[in-house]
């Protein structure tokens, strides 16, 4: 792992992320890429460095600047982000940081393809309530479109504090990159794998089938320190949820693939509500991005 981004609102939720990365970092040596996006009603992304602003109240990018708030809002911004890197607990990491101009999910995709990012640690409020819904936040549109893994998570949280993940699909189709990845996240958190088949009425197996499935699945890929786990719940996305908390997870990984492959279990909305309701943090990588 070389490069990780995280984007910054200073919000709580964001410097529990900005925490997590920074334990990683100091394990991997990992680059961080500390982005604050100052949202703009046009839909190009530009960066702001620190001498973007003239004299004149300006940007040097050429987009005229008369409104004093922005230039006082990126001034304040700038200063915030000098005032976290200023922190000793970062004193000993590589962290770059960047203001850029745009909507946020689209500032973080450009800087996933300009820095060729590893991982990608964001905060998220998440909801509580499964009649409420997140649809369009930014943290969905990372989770649904970016080509690296994505880590989101509510609360504050230690490398130390995740030693048990959940590994939920539907156990067909393993794509070589995505198990990579699997086994780099198990060996960095150190964690004990569970394997679980969410068992619906609307697909469903026999436990013996799945079960065979399941161990079938984990010796052909060669995963190591693992449990499988059959639960049965009305449908994919609560059953993760429900799984994660009755068997005390301490993260959730899964992938999402559109409608093709892993078409049921990785159909986009549930990694999404995976990624809203779940008080514990949830890695998402996306299949569709990916060219293997």
């Amino acid at each position: 792992m070389k490069k990780i981004i995280v984007p910054i609102d200073f919000s709580e939720q964001a410097l529990n992320a900005l925490d997590l990365a920074s334990e990683i970092a100091g394990k991997t040596g990992a680059q961080i890429v500390l982005i604050h996006v100052i949202e703009y009603a046009k839909k190009q992304t530009t960066f702001l460095g620190s001498t973007a602003l003239t004299t004149m109240g300006s940007l040097s990018t050429g987009i005229e600047m008369d409104d004093i708030y922005f230039i006082q809002l990126f001034k304040r911004r700038k200063a915030q982000l000098a005032e976290i890197l200023n922190d000793p607990s970062y004193a000993n990491l590589n962290i770059t940081d960047k203001i850029m101009l745009g909507t946020p999910y689209h500032a973080i995709e450009e800087e996933i393809t300009e820095s060729d990012a590893d991982f990608i640690i964001m905060g998220t409020t998440g909801v509580d309530d499964w009649e409420e819904s997140l649809i369009g936040s930014t943290a969905e549109k990372v989770v649904r479109h970016a080509s690296c893994p994505v880590l989101t998570l509510r609360k504050k949280v230690r490398l130390n504090d995740i030693e048990k993940i959940v590994f939920a699909s539907d156990f067909k189709e393993p794509k070589p990159e995505y198990m990579r990845i699997l086994k780099i996240i198990q060996k960095l958190f150190e964690a004990e794998l569970h394997m679980v088949f969410v068992n619906t009425p609307g697909h469903f197996k026999n436990e013996r089938e799945i079960i065979k499935n399941l161990t079938k699945f984990a010796k052909d890929n060669e995963l190591d320190d693992h449990k499988i786990h059959v639960y049965s719940h009305k449908n994919e996305e609560e059953g993760i949820v429900w799984f994660t908390e009755d068997f005390k997870m301490d993260m959730v990984m899964m992938a999402t693939y559109g409608r093709s492959g892993f078409s049921r279990l990785f159909d986009h909305s549930i990694a999404e509500d995976v990624v809203n309701f779940s008080k514990k943090p949830v890695v998402t990588f996306n299949l569709n991005q990916q060219n293997n």
